[in-house]
């Protein structure tokens, strides 16, 4: 089995026009199109990135379930979009209603938004069924603030994990600095109930970082998600480091009981297709030996399947 870990639905009421905006250039400096039929591209996603459109994704990736996510960018200099962090996740959870045995969701919010993102978080947790909870750092603020500890008491009461944005690429207006996961790494301490989710491991900023970070943390983990690139054009870098986390021993607990496959599904097929991505994932014991590791397979499955089941306790 296949478990994705991270992908997105994209409404387009759901984000403000900002992110649309940065969608159509950054996909603009990945291919060969131009910026005016890359928005033709995007309005055609619009219809194709509905539940729908997901479920048939997966099922040509062979990706078994997925975990979907939206983002709260209302308190950013993006400025709130049609929806309301409210709509937005109660929309989110009708899809999964749709296909309760393909998609689960987590509920995304700014916990700036105080009280009213606590009552949220319970009622996407107790009601909607909703596995965990989404922060977007990069929206502008730093997650290890004071003011969220009521916040994260709740995640705790409800025993469910935060998963957060650690890499400093964003959108315009929004700052990479507050994704730094050594603010995470407080949180942890401070919180060590509480499970928090690196993701994207950083990143390639940040990734040697996180590694460092989880080998002292057994409450953090991480999703490899958007390092399709790094897999294509940092190959050795990355597989060095994949080695580090699977092969070599942590300070408080295994590594590779922490890590879960993710694709970003669907901003990053414009780098590699989430099948291309699921298939360099799974064939790692043969690529790995050509740099001289050895990947078990067992550990594979842990990452592609056995960790996301275990922390989200599915």
């Amino acid at each position: 089995m296949i478990i994705d870990s991270h992908a997105h639905l994209l409404p387009r009421d759901n984000y403000p026009d900002l992110f649309w905006n940065t969608y159509i250039r950054i996909l603009s400096s990945t291919s060969n199109m131009s910026e005016d039929a890359l928005k033709q591209v995007s309005k055609m996603q619009e219809t194709k990135n509905n539940v729908d459109g997901c479920i048939k994704a997966m099922d040509e990736a062979g990706i078994d379930k997925r975990l979907i996510m939206g983002i709260d960018f209302g308190m950013s200099r993006a400025g709130e979009a049609k929806w309301s962090v409210e709509e937005m996740n109660q929309w989110f959870a009708n899809q999964v209603a749709e296909y309760p045995d393909k998609l689960w969701a987590l509920c995304a919010v700014d916990p700036r938004r105080g009280d009213r993102a606590i009552k949220l978080v319970e009622k996407a947790v107790e009601e909607w069924d909703m596995k965990g909870v989404k922060l977007y750092p990069p929206c502008g603020f730093y997650p290890d603030d004071p003011a969220f500890d009521l916040f994260y008491k709740k995640c705790i009461e409800l025993d469910v994990p935060i998963f957060s944005h650690t890499t400093p690429f964003g959108l315009t207006l929004l700052e990479g600095k507050y994704a730094d996961p050594l603010y995470l790494d407080s949180v942890a301490a401070k919180f060590p109930d509480l499970k928090i989710v690196l993701i994207h491991l950083g990143g390639l900023t940040w990734m040697l970082k996180s590694v460092t970070i989880m080998k002292a943390r057994p409450n953090i983990y991480a999703d490899i998600s958007a390092n399709q690139g790094q897999a294509l054009y940092w190959t050795t870098q990355f597989i060095s480091t994949l080695n580090s986390i699977i092969n070599s021993k942590s300070l408080m607990a295994p590594l590779t009981d922490r890590i879960m496959f993710g694709t970003d599904w669907p901003g990053l097929d414009a780098v590699m297709p989430s099948k291309d991505w699921v298939d360099w994932v799974k064939n790692l014991p043969e690529k790995g030996k050509e740099y001289g590791f050895n990947f078990k397979q067992e550990d594979i499955q842990k990452i592609l399947e056995l960790n996301a089941k275990k922390l989200l306790k599915l």
